[in-house]
C-alpha cells in the first residue's frame, strides 16, 4: 500500500464531489467524497464538494496531475445505482461529456490546453447512475443510497493501488464491477 501522506505516485491528485444534496440523486457525488475524505484523508489529496460544472471547475483542476470528479451521471441506458467510470487524458481528443452539472470536458480541457494550463494528464470521472435527480429531497433514492459505498471502495481501490484506472481506455464509459458485494 503506498504512503498516502505523500503525493499520490509522486503527483498531486485532487478529488472533486460534485451535485446538490437537496435533489436527491444528485448528492451522490458529494456523499461519495465525503467518505472518500474519511478513509483517504492523506495530506497530499485535496478534496472539494462543488455544485459547479462546466468551466467553473478549472479553477479547480488546473495545477493537479491527477484528478478525479464524482457525480450522478444520467444515460438512460443504465439502471439506477450502476456505477460507470470515464476516463480523459490530457493527451487524448476531449469529449463531449455532459451531466446535471453541465460538465462538459470538451470545453473544459480544449479551453485549458488553448490557454496552455497546467490541466491533469489524467482525469478520472466516477457517476452513479442516478434514478431522481429532481426531487427535492435530502437524501439519495435506496438504489444510489446502496452504490455509494461500493464506489467508494471501487476509487480507494484504484487510489491506493495508484492505478487511477490505468487500464481503462480513454474516451469511453466503462461499467465498474462491484468490488464489495451488495
Amino acid at each position: 500500500m503506498p504512503d498516502l501522506h505523500r503525493p499520490y505516485n509522486g503527483k498531486s491528485l485532487t478529488i472533486i464531489g460534485l451535485g446538490n444534496e437537496l435533489l436527491s440523486d444528485d448528492g451522490a457525488g458529494i456523499r461519495v467524497v465525503r467518505e472518500l475524505k474519511k478513509r483517504l484523508g492523506a495530506d497530499a489529496i485535496t478534496f472539494h464538494e462543488l455544485s459547479v460544472g462546466g468551466l467553473q471547475l478549472l479553477d479547480y483542476i488546473v495545477g493537479h496531475d491527477h484528478c478525479i470528479i464524482v457525480d450522478a451521471v444520467v444515460t438512460g441506458t443504465h439502471p439506477p445505482g450502476t456505477m460507470l467510470r470515464f476516463v480523459q487524458t490530457a493527451d487524448s481528443e476531449p469529449v463531449r461529456l455532459s451531466s446535471s452539472h453541465q460538465v462538459d470536458l470538451t470545453q473544459v480541457v480544449s479551453l485549458a490546453q488553448l490557454f496552455g494550463a497546467d490541466i491533469p494528464r489524467r482525469l478520472v470521472v466516477y457517476g452513479i447512475e442516478a434514478g431522481d435527480i429532481t426531487t427535492f429531497r435530502d437524501g439519495c433514492t435506496e438504489e444510489v443510497s446502496r452504490a455509494i459505498p461500493r464506489l467508494v471502495e471501487a476509487i480507494c481501490s484504484d487510489v491506493e493501488e495508484e492505478s487511477l484506472a490505468c487500464g481503462t481506455p480513454a474516451g469511453a464509459w466503462q461499467l465498474i464491477p462491484d468490488v464489495v458485494p451488495e
